[in-house]
C-alpha cells in the first residue's frame, strides 16, 4: 500500500495539503485549567446577572451562583476549549436554577416554569452584548471626573449600606449625593450607548 493510500484510509485526516507545520499539541491539565479560569473570569459577572434574571432576586442568585461554581470547577475538564463557553455554562446554571426552585417551592419566583426557558434562551443570546456593555462601562468610568468617580465608588462599595453612609463618607448631604448619582448614571448610560454605536455593536 502506498503512502497516499494509507493517508486516504485514515479517517482522522482530510484532503487539505500539509502545511509543513506541526499539529498543535493539546493543552495539559494545568494549561486547560488556566484557560478555563480565564474564560470563567471573563463571564462570571454575566453568569451572576443571568441567575438574577432567572430567579428575580440577587440573594437567590448568589446562593445558586455558589452551587454553579462548585459544579463548573468539578466538571471543568469536560469543557472542550474552543466551543461556546456561555452555552455550556448556561446548561449547568439552568439545572441548578430548576433544582433551587424545586427546593424552595414556597417562594414566589418572578418567572413561571413556562417562561423560564424562553427568558434563559434570550439571556444566553445576549451574552456578548453584556460583555460589550461591561467593556464600554469601564471606558466610560475612566472619563468621569475624579469627584464623580468618588461618588460611584462610595455608593457601590460593598461595605456601603445606604446613601446616608455614602454621603457621610463623602461629606455631602444625602440629597446631593442621590442627585449626583442619578446624573452620573444618565451620563454613563449615554456614554455606553454612544461607545457601542461608534464601534458598530449596537
Amino acid at each position: 500500500m502506498s503512502p497516499s493510500d494509507r493517508q486516504s484510509d485514515d479517517p482522522g485526516r482530510d484532503d487539505a495539503p500539509d502545511s509543513g507545520l506541526p499539529d498543535p499539541e493539546p493543552l495539559d491539565h494545568a494549561g486547560h485549567r488556566e484557560a478555563f479560569a480565564r474564560l470563567f473570569a471573563q463571564h462570571d459577572r454575566w453568569l451572576f446577572s443571568y441567575l438574577v434574571i432567572l430567579l428575580g432576586s440577587p440573594a437567590d442568585a448568589e446562593e445558586v451562583f455558589q452551587e454553579v461554581c462548585v459544579v463548573l470547577w468539578r466538571e471543568h475538564e469536560k469543557f472542550q476549549l474552543g466551543t461556546n463557553f456561555v452555552s455550556w455554562v448556561s446548561v449547568i446554571a439552568n439545572h441548578q436554577v430548576y433544582r433551587y426552585r424545586a427546593k424552595n417551592k414556597r417562594k414566589n419566583f418572578s418567572l413561571d416554569e413556562g417562561l423560564l426557558g424562553d427568558v434563559a434562551s434570550t439571556a444566553v443570546g445576549r451574552a456578548d452584548i453584556f460583555e460589550y456593555r461591561r467593556d464600554a462601562l469601564r471606558k466610560c468610568l475612566e472619563k468621569l471626573t475624579r469627584e464623580d468617580r468618588q461618588v460611584v465608588q462610595h455608593c457601590y462599595d460593598h461595605e456601603t449600606k445606604n446613601f446616608k453612609s455614602a454621603a457621610e463618607q463623602l461629606g455631602r448631604p444625602v440629597n446631593t449625593v442621590y442627585k449626583a448619582l442619578n446624573r452620573i448614571r444618565r451620563m454613563l448610560h449615554d456614554c455606553i450607548d454612544q461607545t457601542l454605536s461608534t464601534e458598530g455593536l449596537q
